[in-house]
């Protein structure tokens, strides 16, 4: 017993300090740069009208974010980015399903970007924040007085963005159609995806991840990090409920385990649903074709799901003069 029980204490303690490290490293994701503004499409291209917006959240805190305006009462489609990412990643993708017709709204995750929480969810006030974002847009009106929105939403989201979506998707019934890349049924299943990233494969502490117990520490330390308790809903329970919503499901050649997971949800999806792989995902910021193809599926998708309607013939660019 004297050999054993200092062993047995030394891997317990050594697990709990690596579930400590981990939950406050997840919780603390590294800001990556913003690369540009709606300010530097509408110098080039003349176009669109924007807004910097703020807004509060359910828990008091602040939200930041860009309106991309069409005029007039229009379908709205709102934008949550990934773990790591921020908002101006996405300004392509806004951009083209804007010249498609629909306002769109996009937003710094708490934790990421612009945001004022120096922390990140990992999914558990997420859901929150999009429901507030999805308030604030019934909120907005245009010059005329009436409302942005014609009462008709859509959600895109990568990853954590696309399980708040989910999630989101229940609260409101203004949400007709969900975009959804690289995505996960519950925080359990992406914080033990996150561990296995941050320490690699094939190793003990790899190994150590996939015990129950371990899973179990990790989930009670976050709660405990966080002061809250997981949802009692999982995006995989709200997809395999009855639904009018029509999905897209997105993964792409770098999906890694979140492109399984993807799958699994499609299939227990209910609704009207697509799966599509495309050369690349969402999960890290995009260029040139891969760019031009993933956003064009996109916008095909909520053009079928939520088409717009009164969009006039797209005007050539004007660069603007130096």
């Amino acid at each position: 017993m004297w050999v054993f029980i200092p062993a047995i204490l030394v891997c317990v303690i050594g697990v709990v300090l690596l579930d400590g490290y981990m939950v406050l490293r997840l919780t603390r994701s590294v800001r990556t740069p913003m690369y540009s503004t709606p300010h530097d499409l509408q110098v080039i291209m003349q176009k669109p009208m924007w807004t910097d917006d703020k807004w509060r959240d359910l828990d008091g805190s602040q939200s930041v974010g860009w309106f991309l305006s069409r005029g007039k009462p229009a379908p709205t489609i709102i934008v949550s980015h990934g773990y790591g990412e921020n908002r101006s990643e996405f300004l392509t993708l806004a951009f083209e399903l804007w010249k498609a017709g629909y306002n769109v709204l996009l937003y710094d995750l708490r934790g990421h970007g612009e945001s004022t929480v120096d922390w990140s969810g990992l999914g558990m006030f997420e859901k929150d924040d999009l429901v507030s974002a999805i308030n604030y847009l019934q909120n907005i009106k245009g010059a005329d007085g009436k409302p942005a929105s014609d009462g008709r939403i859509g959600l895109y989201g990568v990853e954590m963005g696309a399980y708040s979506s989910i999630l989101a998707s229940s609260q409101n019934t203004q949400v007709k159609a969900l975009a959804l890349d690289s995505v996960y049924p519950d925080i359990a299943s992406y914080v033990k995806y996150r561990l296995k990233a941050g320490v690699g494969s094939g190793n003990l502490w790899a190994k150590l991840i996939d015990y129950p117990t371990t899973g179990k520490l990790t989930d009670i330390g976050l709660q405990m990090y966080l002061k809250r308790r997981n949802d009692s809903e999982t995006a995989a329970q709200v997809l395999s409920s009855p639904t009018d919503h029509k999905f897209l499901f997105i993964v792409g050649a770098d999906s890694g385990p979140l492109g399984d997971m993807t799958k699994a949800l499609y299939d227990g999806a209910q609704g009207q649903k697509e799966f599509v792989q495309l050369t690349k995902s969402r999960l890290d910021r995009l260029y040139e074709n891969d760019c031009a193809e993933y956003d064009a599926r996109v916008v095909a998708f909520f053009k079928q799901a939520m088409p717009a309607t009164g969009v006039p013939p797209e005007a050539p660019a004007q660069r603007a003069s130096r």
